[in-house]
């Protein structure tokens, strides 16, 4: 009995060492070969029109939607849960391993293809992965541990980003911007390789069977019905209605960064290591947010939200100001506006998520956030081409200075949320 108990002990030791490193190898994949501004400007070196560079990461957030709605009653807990860990990655992998050796020979008409395929692809396995990494952390570790595991690892990611990406920067040669910048898409597929090793290794202690009686189990409605349930209920709460209003606008914050990244590449596409600043902008922006962001969102999450978008609002204001008074031509400053924008998104994502969370009862929550996941989907896609196409046809300074005035009135919208059930109406 006891050295059954000694290991049990030493196996879930084990497991949350394999399911932290596992998560920053992720994470670290996640930030090297980032949808929001690696894939944007490896696209925009390749000479592609401007206006889908924007579309790459609506496209990224949509198919994880979809990929999560319709794979969510197949991925059971146990040897599926794991699968859905390792596959996706695997996948991942290999397709950015072809983008990085045939990115440079595609021709333009095909470029655009390829690209958008990559970000649906990703976005898909992005997805799954959630869906199997939600029960295999649930069932493995304690909420508490899955709190600090989950912290330390967007924390050691993000400083293992930033060590990387300039211990690596010598790689960084070539003709043109793509093969100079392509090593980051490289990197990528190693730190997957590296989280499907651990996964494979990673040994679970709780058979399908016992979790799925421990969760009551059962088979998830169609998203389709969910939504519209959602509806349902959005019409029954005043609170929830407010809420999905400002959520199309929040997406002005979550899905700013490829156009910062269509306007940096104006000035600095062909300026050695870009991609290694802008990564060092955006790790340092998401590790500091995410100590902070933490503190502040215990007090008010919808202050919370409402100063992470008037961040995001400054962050527009300085890349324009910036562009109007020449200082964007210097890589290390414009960096200063990607820092700012990270850390906004940071906060903007963690308190909407929250606010849903304490809002809801568990009940209807499944049917609010399919509800607010498909307002996203659908408004993030009609959002970024609207202004994809205005950057294309006019300037990005347009798009900026929309994005101001959305992130503005993100902030006023956020101010407007019940923050307390006995409110509710």
């Amino acid at each position: 009995m006891i050295d059954s108990d000694k290991k049990s002990a030493a196996s879930g030791k084990k497991n949350r060492a394999y399911l932290l490193w596992g998560g920053i190898a992720d994470s670290l994949s996640d930030i090297l070969a980032s949808p929001s501004i690696v894939l944007p400007f490896l696209y925009l070196s390749l000479g592609a029109p401007q206006f889908l560079a924007g579309l790459l990461l609506p496209c990224v957030k949509g198919a994880r939607i979809v990929a999560e709605a319709t794979m969510s009653p197949y991925v059971k807990l146990g040897d599926r849960s794991k699968k859905a860990m390792i596959l996706p990655n695997l996948v991942i992998a290999l397709v950015l391993a072809i983008l990085a050796l045939s990115g440079a020979a595609l021709p333009n008409g095909i470029v655009m293809v390829f690209f958008l395929a990559v970000a649906l692809i990703v976005g898909c396995c992005y997805g799954v992965w959630a869906l199997g990494s939600n029960h295999i952390y649930g069932s493995e570790l304690e909420e508490e541990e899955r709190g600090q595991i989950v912290f330390t690892q967007l924390a050691l990611s993000c400083v293992l980003a930033i060590a990387i990406v300039w211990i690596t920067r010598t790689l960084m040669a070539g003709e043109t911007p793509f093969e100079r910048h392509r090593v980051l898409l490289w990197l990528g597929v190693l730190a997957l390789l590296v989280s499907c090793f651990c996964m494979f290794r990673l040994v679970l202690t709780k058979t399908a069977d016992q979790v799925s009686k421990s969760a009551n189990a059962k088979e998830k409605e169609a998203f389709t019905k969910q939504v519209a349930h959602g509806w349902s209920l959005a019409l029954q709460y005043a609170w929830f209605r407010r809420f999905l209003v400002a959520r199309v606008f929040f997406l002005s914050v979550e899905l700013a960064t490829p156009f910062y990244t269509i306007h940096a590449a104006t000035f600095h596409l062909s300026t050695p290591h870009i991609l290694s600043i802008f990564v060092t902008a955006t790790s340092a922006g998401r590790a500091l947010g995410a100590v902070l962001w933490r503190r502040i969102v215990q007090k008010s999450i919808r202050y919370t939200i409402a100063c992470a978008s008037i961040i995001a609002c400054f962050s527009s204001l300085m890349a324009i100001g910036f562009d109007l008074f020449g200082l964007a031509s210097n890589p290390w400053v414009y960096a200063t506006t990607i820092f700012f924008l990270s850390f906004g998104i940071g906060g903007e994502t963690e308190g909407r998520y929250l606010y849903l969370l304490s809002m809801s009862s568990a009940s209807n929550r499944p049917y609010m956030v399919a509800l607010s996941d498909a307002v996203a989907g659908i408004g993030g896609i009609i959002f970024a081409s609207v202004l994809g196409i205005v950057a294309q046809i006019q300037s990005v300074l347009i798009p900026l200075t929309a994005l101001a005035a959305l992130n503005a009135i993100a902030a006023y919208l956020a101010l407007s949320l019940v923050e307390k059930k006995s409110d509710l109406s």
